[in-house]
């Protein structure tokens, strides 16, 4: 070997190696491109409901998308720490649900939705939804506050029954109050002479909020103010009075049939 050929050597064998260019997916470990945890986005079609006649929907999507796993949607009432599941569903092809809930009960509550953990794939949660839920109740359960010869319970007001009602004795003017608490927003109601009532009587419900007179019904024989005209705005309306007369002769019944509040508690 010559002297040129043995400095050659020498020098090339000094030389740093050369690598070949890394491309980004033999960067990237299977590992690492793999999801950690599901992450799962969702959200409600309304902020408030009224127990028993509206439908809650529930929306959203999970990532990976997890096509055919199921997802769980939990609720829990405001003051309580605990979940507790109210419904589920199926994911589609595309990563997306859609939950329900007909929530039946008033006060305010949280929802959220759950993908559970599976393989190597931790469970994912998203972030909650608050709903208020507002519910009609029947006065004639509550407990009243003051009152003075009005009487509760069945009457018939043109030949229907109404179980929950308020009515007055003939000749005889009574009151009845109640405690709203500035926790409702509506009253609906039913205002009539009975059927038990005679032929010519005459009558008259007022109602109260706070002091104020919000409505005066005139009744006779055959007047029924319906349900849907009764309807009166309780928003803060903290104190509520009925004030009821019927005529003496002919005999009067004034009544307040299944009068009805909207309220959150």
């Amino acid at each position: 070997m010559t002297r040129s050929t043995l400095i050659a050597a020498a020098v090339t064998a000094a030389l740093p190696l050369t690598l070949a260019p890394v491309t980004t997916a033999q960067a990237e470990a299977p590992s690492e491109r793999r999801a950690t945890s599901y992450v799962v986005k969702a959200s409600i079609n309304r902020t408030t409901a009224i127990a028993g006649e509206d439908t809650v929907k529930i929306r959203g999507s999970v990532k990976p998308r997890a096509a055919g796993k199921t997802v769980i949607l939990q609720q829990r009432l405001e003051g309580n720490k605990r979940w507790k599941k109210s419904g589920t569903a199926k994911i589609k092809s595309d990563g997306r649900f859609k939950l329900t809930d007909n929530p039946s009960t008033p006060g305010v509550r949280y929802y959220r939705v759950v993908k559970p953990a599976d393989g190597a794939i931790k469970t994912g949660v998203s972030k909650e939804m608050e709903l208020e839920v507002w519910a009609w109740q029947l006065l004639g359960k509550r407990t009243s506050g003051a009152t003075a010869n009005v009487s509760r319970g069945y009457v018939e007001i043109g030949t229907e029954g109404y179980g929950w009602s308020l009515s007055s004795t003939p000749g005889v003017g009574g009151y009845i109050e109640f405690t709203l608490g500035n926790k409702c927003k509506q009253l609906r109601a039913t205002y009539a002479l009975t059927d038990s009532s005679e032929t010519g009587a005459t009558g008259q419900v007022t109602v109260t909020a706070d002091g104020a007179p919000l409505v005066t019904h005139g009744l006779q024989v055959g007047t029924v103010v319906e349900e849907g005209a009764g309807v009166l705005d309780m928003t803060d309306v903290f104190r509520l009075r009925f004030d009821l007369s019927g005529s003496a002769s002919p005999k009067g019944y004034a009544a307040i049939g299944d009068p009805e509040v909207l309220c959150t508690a």
